[in-house]
């Protein structure tokens, strides 16, 4: 069986960085975004296995939109909405 892949979507780096470290040492596999754009991108090859974790607010959107746009595109992957 393939690991679980969790989608970060997070503008700050080092946050990212954290969260994306922390995750890796429970044994999953991450994928660092910082846009919405880089986001969609990731998800179009994304499997139902896979996790997305999204900041709130983010550059060119929010967590939201982003939720919205995957439910649209069919992608109904478990979504995680984080804020600080």
């Amino acid at each position: 069986m393939d690991k679980t892949t969790i989608i970060v979507v997070e503008d700050n780096i080092v946050y990212c960085e954290f969260v994306c470290n922390m995750l890796a040492r429970e044994g999953y596999r991450t994928v660092k975004a910082y846009h919405l754009s880089t986001a969609k991108k990731h998800l179009q090859q994304a499997t139902d296995n896979d996790i997305v974790v999204a900041d709130l607010r983010l550059p060119d959107g929010n967590g939201i939109d982003l939720l919205r746009w995957m439910r649209k595109e069919g992608k109904m992957q478990p979504f995680i909405i984080m804020t600080d």
